[in-house]
């Protein structure tokens, strides 16, 4: 078991990372992809809103979608992965859980975990790493987050 996961995230793309006690560095276990936030949304949230009659007379107006396409993605994906953490840790695959992610995602990850799983989040850091080395996800990593714990830079 590992005693650390860490997930970078944002509404396209998740990492995640295993840092165990005594491991010389974070290992890359999986590699999360959201094609529905890379897919052109532009014309479809850009387009008129749909119309509809109404029961009674000639009048008509628009209906205004709550949630755009792209948020509705995101939201899918942040679920997703929150399932899959879910499993894993009911597994004990891991025991303690460390967040990055932009802030808008961070807020939809933390919803998609639920209080339960959410204890076991050691650290929420709020950036954009997805595309970063592991080597830089490691140093972005509240310094004091492994002082009671033995872990090699990694």
């Amino acid at each position: 078991m590992a005693d650390i996961w860490i997930l970078a995230a944002d509404r396209a793309r998740a990492r995640l990372f295993s840092l165990s006690k005594g491991a010389p560095r974070m290992i890359e276990i999986a590699d999360f992809v959201n094609p529905e936030a890379r897919t052109p949304g532009h014309e479809r949230e850009h387009a008129p809103p749909p119309r509809v009659h109404d029961r009674f007379g000639e009048g008509r107006h628009a209906i205004e979608a709550h949630t755009s396409p792209r948020e509705k993605a995101a939201l899918q994906f942040a679920t997703m992965l929150g399932s899959y953490l879910k499993r894993a840790h009911d597994e004990q695959r891991y025991r303690e859980l460390v967040l990055i992610a932009p802030p808008g995602f961070l807020g939809a990850l933390n919803a998609a975990l639920g209080a339960r799983l959410g204890e076991t989040v050691l650290s929420r850091v709020s950036k954009d790493l997805t595309r970063s080395p592991a080597n830089e996800i490691r140093k972005a990593l509240p310094h004091g987050l492994f002082k009671h714990r033995t872990f090699a830079n990694g």
